[in-house]
């Protein structure tokens, strides 16, 4: 739930409580006619309590399917939890379908689309009744997930099998245990995308002034880096403050690439900070 987003009507952001009572005295007529103010989201928004008066006034997606990109800096932080369970509970269906989950990219002004698509597929070969060898054609359930909290939502799930394979990235298809790498790790795998977690201290950089270095505990991860002014204002990270600078360790979760024979990490999205997890 937003409580802010662009009126199209208005060609201004407003609150939604202005744009209900506006739509009360007749000067706007479109409860849908509203999107995410953050530019690099700017999803399709639909106002509440329209033509009416309520308690609560706020900016909800017009779609079911379609979420706030990752790193949206309009969202609260309980409709950032509400996206990643709706994410990771609709993994759950697909899975239980024996389909797949694809690890998609968040890119800025694409649709963050979380809806189930089916792909026919052909799987084996028998014999007709004619004789001849015969094709069996099924439909592959697929759905795109997007947030790294989806991903670690359903590895912490005990109703889901961390060994199925069932996670599609990069053109393969992996299990979370697979995907999941604790950083304590004694060797790690460069070049391919995965999911790195482990304990690290949050500091800031004392070289670059507004950077966060996040140091992992006993081990040869390297470290990573990232804005920290950006990482406070998504609602996800906003809980940075709880462990910059306090020498508490929290359990980070970071997604990318080991890169440099190992030396560097690139991040799985265009920006570090979409890829990061502090719990």
């Amino acid at each position: 739930m937003s409580e802010r987003a662009y009126s199209i009507e208005c060609n201004k952001e407003i609150s939604a409580k202005e744009a209900s009572e506006l739509s009360r005295r007749g000067d706007l007529s479109d409860s849908k006619g509203f999107h995410c103010s953050d530019p690099d989201c700017a999803i399709d928004l639909t106002c509440t309590n329209w033509n009416k008066r309520g308690k609560k006034y706020y900016f909800t997606p017009s779609s079911k399917d379609e979420l706030h990109i990752v790193g949206c800096s309009q969202i609260s932080v309980s409709e950032a939890r509400e996206q990643s369970h709706r994410e990771a509970q609709g993994a759950k269906k697909t899975i239980k379908k024996n389909g797949v989950i694809k690890m998609t990219k968040s890119n800025n002004r694409a649709r963050t689309n979380i809806g189930a698509t089916s792909v026919p597929t052909t799987s084996g070969s028998g014999n007709s009744s004619s004789g001849l060898n015969a094709s069996t054609k099924t439909k592959k359930e697929y759905r795109h997930m997007y947030s790294i909290a989806s991903f670690v939502d359903l590895f912490s799930d005990n109703d889901v099998d961390n060994n199925s394979q069932f996670v599609s990235i990069d053109g393969n298809t992996l299990s979370l245990n697979t995907l999941f790498v604790p950083t304590t790790s004694k060797s790690f795998t460069w070049g391919v995308n995965r999911i790195f977690y482990g304990e690290a201290l949050l500091k800031s950089s004392l070289k670059n002034n507004g950077m966060l270095e996040i140091e992992f505990r006993d081990c040869i991860f390297p470290k990573v880096y990232s804005n920290i002014s950006m990482l406070s204002k998504r609602s996800v990270t906003s809980n940075i403050l709880n462990f910059l600078d306090k020498n508490v360790y929290a359990t980070v979760y970071v997604r990318g690439k080991l890169i440099d024979s190992g030396k560097t990490l690139k991040s799985f999205n265009d920006k570090v900070y979409k890829d990061l997890l502090f719990r």
